[in-house]
């Protein structure tokens, strides 16, 4: 259901941006690197001698296309191994430091040669713009393929499998003996920072005084250590490696992630970047990247150890048992869901001020949802045409915890198991999890308890290949309501959302509309001031999908789409938080 992302942690929508034309038909020449994981020189020439085909790699460590590649990668060597087919990986982005290059090499087990590049200099020899790319030369060295892997990961892109092998048929063409077909494929990840001059005239906008505040506040709160970022900006030299990206998405507007139209509802966690902010980080980078004082660094910003939420919980409940997620999926159609049970059964009514659920694997929790399992009672009852009013919590990347308003509080009756339904997606390296929960714990009933509503339509049929298929639900709500929350819910069929209110005489007012909806940011839109709406009011909600060979996310556009739990299935739900008054 709610998409982890993991990955990704990936950036957002896709990006088109140019790149540099690759060196095809360039004979590389020697070159020597310190191989990262024992420090060791490596010589080109000589550790490719005698090879009918070479593939260097330029990988990094921290961008969430790369990390998900590098199973892929690892295949690929062994199936060509014996074939004469010599891999190497070159780590050329700034933030790549050769600790945790040998670290990551150590985790998955890389059996090729992981190199660290001075600067960009041999990136700059192939003209890497974005990692990860791969190169494929043939015995002479010369470059006969450049670009991506295969189609199945980008920014924003993250399909069950992929549709195409342009790297592995780059290799099978030369040891064939044959031309090359798709000699270039332009890669989609993260782009390389390089270093530029900074700017040496007129006022210059710096990081200590200008930037550091705007990544503080926009930023961090995913962007730190043990966060769902994959890498933290919580220092200059962090902040400037991530430069070219950071442009990137600022400038199209992908970070900070946020798809909720202005135009309708204000929202207290509205994540947007200020047009003035824009412009000056925008301004920054284009600028060089210029430091500044240290005199006018802000102070750091203080976060709980661990956690999200606004103190520390007052109880913290683990998964019974661990659950052994395996290096890859059976048959390559996922692992089926598994629903744990989380702590004992509580002994008395229990009133939750904030709730967030944190996963210990966290690379391949694809989500997770917290149920409230009632006395005596099984995943089975709470799984209805409204299972959203048993949902304590859940995880999502880049989602914030769940804190009620000052005065409200969710009941978890006595006697009651919470459960977790665990969604994994295995990334190639087999470990254990144990996901956990925090509770912070009002002091007694509340004076408004706080319920949650799913307003959901299971019985849609999306046409292959439609680009525009709607699909409507709607709940009526028979008392005086307060709503705080909407949450949208597709998988990467979704296109947009929106949601509507309905008064008793018909008039109608958008409560939120998605036109972009982003199966990667699953969102929470907290109203900044609550909206009361009157006893008989109807909340409608509307999605649209795009099932078309247009979708880049699209796993089968010749697919019939029904409800599912698996992302190539789909969903539709509009999910409320609310009291009645």
């Amino acid at each position: 259901m709610i998409r982890s992302l993991y990955l990704l942690a990936l950036l957002a929508a896709p990006l088109a941006a140019a790149e540099p034309q690759p060196p095809l038909g360039t004979k590389i020449a020697d070159f020597t690197l310190a191989n990262a994981a024992d420090g060791k020189a490596w010589n080109f020439v000589d550790a490719t001698r005698g090879a009918k085909a070479v593939v260097v790699l330029f990988p990094s460590t921290a961008c969430p296309v790369s990390l998900a590649y590098v199973p892929r990668l690892i295949e690929l060597e062994k199936k060509y191994r014996n074939e004469g087919v010599r891999f190497v990986a070159v780590y050329s982005h700034e933030s790549d430091e050769a600790a945790d290059i040998a670290k990551q090499a150590k985790h998955f087990g890389i059996p090729y040669p992981v190199l660290k590049d001075d600067g960009v200099k041999l990136a700059d020899k192939f003209h890497v713009d974005r990692v990860p790319s791969a190169f494929v030369l043939d015995a002479t060295r010369t470059v006969r393929y450049h670009g991506r892997i295969d189609d199945q990961y980008a920014v924003g892109v993250h399909r069950d499998k992929a549709t195409t092998r342009e790297l592995a048929n780059a290799i099978d063409a030369i040891l064939e003996g044959t031309d090359v077909r798709v000699t270039h494929a332009a890669a989609s990840g993260c782009k390389l920072t390089r270093e530029k001059p900074v700017a040496s005239s007129g006022p210059l906008v710096t990081y200590t005084k200008d930037v550091a505040r705007i990544i503080q506040s926009k930023c961090q709160d995913c962007h730190r250590a043990g966060e769902a970022a994959p890498f933290a900006l919580d220092s200059y030299k962090a902040a400037k490696s991530w430069a070219g990206m950071m442009r990137e998405v600022v400038a199209d507007d992908v970070m900070p992630p946020w798809h909720a139209d202005a135009a309708f509802g204000h929202f207290k966690n509205d994540r947007r970047l200020t047009p003035e902010d824009k412009a000056t980080l925008l301004k920054w980078i284009d600028q060089g990247c210029p430091e500044g004082s240290a005199k006018d660094q802000p102070q750091p910003r203080q976060f709980l150890d661990g956690w999200r939420l606004p103190r520390e919980p007052d109880v913290v409940l683990k998964m019974q048992k661990p659950i052994k997620v395996p290096a890859s999926s059976f048959l390559g159609i996922g692992v089926p869901y598994q629903y744990v049970p989380v702590g004992e059964p509580l002994a008395e009514d229990t009133w939750i001020e904030a709730v967030e659920v944190r996963p210990e694997y966290r690379a391949v929790v694809h989500h997770i949802i917290c149920f409230i399992i009632p006395p005596g009672g099984t995943i089975f009852d709470v799984a209805g045409r409204d299972f959203g009013r048993h949902m304590l919590g859940a995880y999502v990347p880049g989602d914030a915890p769940v804190v009620m308003p000052p005065g409200h509080a969710r009941k978890i009756p006595k006697g009651s198991q919470l459960m977790f339904e665990m969604h994994y997606t295995p990334n190639g390296k087999a470990g254990p999890d144990q996901s956990m929960i925090g509770l912070c714990l009002a002091k007694g009933p509340p004076k408004h308890e706080i319920q949650n509503a799913s307003i959901m339509n299971g019985r849609f049929r999306i046409p292959p290949g439609d680009p525009n298929f709607e699909v409507k639900s709607v709940k009526e709500f028979p008392k005086d309501t307060r709503l705080f929350i909407f949450t949208p819910h597709m998988h990467v069929r979704g296109k947009a959302f929106k949601m509507e209110l309905v008064q008793k005489d018909g008039t109608r007012e958008v409560l939120l509309n998605v036109p972009k909806y982003d199966f990667n940011w699953q969102a929470n839109y907290e109203l900044a001031k609550p909206k009361d709406i009157p006893a008989g009011s109807k909340i409608e909600c509307t999605a649209w999908y795009d099932n078309s060979k247009a979708n880049p996310s699209n796993p089968d556009p010749s697919a019939t789409v029904r409800w599912g739990n698996q992302t190539w299935q789909e969903m539709m739900i509009g999910f409320v938080v609310f009291t009645e008054k």
